[in-house]
């Protein structure tokens, strides 16, 4: 019955806030907000403005070392990240094969399938969350490289956020290879060591954290972690695929061969645990 009345509760909430995004979805067709630098769809509203520009270029230049450092950071990191899941991935595998009782599930975040309805709004608020901060962080990188930032947005959807950064895919071209592996990697490492940090406020605070709070940021934890690990997997068009291509391209022989190999084999790895999941536990909603 407590459970009933929670999930009410949930659907009562979400309704609102669809019925909100309507009213506002209509208002910004009729007071035609493009002009004003929105880009109105009905599932989201994108603002691209040169002030989300202004705010990257101020923050990147105030301290160039820093991000330098953390872009450094975040190439070094990426081979221990992808030799991290490597092993885990083939552990895992070698548990379905002859150890079924030690393997874990593998399972792809789809809202509504492995995301249950009443996880669905910390899911999606913690993914802003998440997007926004590994998208700026490209951004900070590219101004520090003297990569050209195309445009930036602020994302709005029905009840999450987030946020986008294209950088001048012509000048990105012609920077210097480690220029291009810094910017790369840079989301992921931001990712990565925020949830780090939330282990850090977790050991700290305890208890001591209101239930909303450490739920929102047990979710932040768990999004930021597995996007940090999976996104560096040499598959393009993944950041670590995109590193493996920008590495190999100087390679005077072999570099494709390299990369196809890379990818394909880790495609597999990742499908393989995946088949081996749903056979073994089926879907599991988070």
């Amino acid at each position: 019955m407590e459970a009933w009345s929670t999930e009410r509760n949930i659907i009562f909430t979400l309704s609102i806030l669809l019925a909100l995004w309507i009213v506002f979805y209509i208002a910004a067709v009729l007071l035609k907000l493009e002009k004003y630098g929105f880009d109105v769809h009905p599932l989201y509203v994108m603002y691209k403005s040169t002030r989300l520009n202004s705010f990257l270029e101020r923050t990147g230049r105030r301290s160039p070392r820093l991000w330098r450092v953390v872009g450094n950071i975040g190439v070094a990191a990426s081979f221990g990240e992808v030799a991290f899941m490597t092993y885990l991935l083939f552990l895992n595998l070698y548990g379905f094969l002859f150890a079924p009782e030690r393997a874990s599930p593998v399972m792809p975040l789809i809202p509504g399938v492995t995301i249950r309805f009443e996880s669905l709004p910390w899911f999606l608020a913690a993914a802003g969350v998440v997007i926004l901060t590994h998208e700026l962080s490209h951004g900070f990188q590219c101004v520090v490289e003297d990569i050209p930032v195309r445009s930036s947005a602020l994302l709005l959807a029905v009840i999450t956020f987030g946020g986008a950064v294209e950088p001048d895919e012509e000048a990105l071209e012609k920077a210097s290879t480690m220029s291009k592996m810094r910017i790369f990697a840079a989301g992921s490492l931001v990712n990565l060591a925020t949830g780090l940090l939330i282990i850090v406020v977790f050991v700290v605070l305890g208890g001591l954290l209101p239930a909303a709070v450490a739920v929102f940021l047990q979710w932040v934890y768990f999004l930021s972690i597995n996007l940090a690990l999976v996104n560096m997997l040499p598959v393009y068009p993944l950041d670590g695929g995109q590193m493996l291509r920008t590495y190999v391209s100087s390679m005077q022989r072999g570099g494709r061969v390299i990369e196809r190999v890379a990818m394909y084999g880790f495609i597999t790895l990742m499908a393989s645990n995946l088949v081996f999941s749903l056979i073994r536990f089926g879907l599991i909603p988070l």
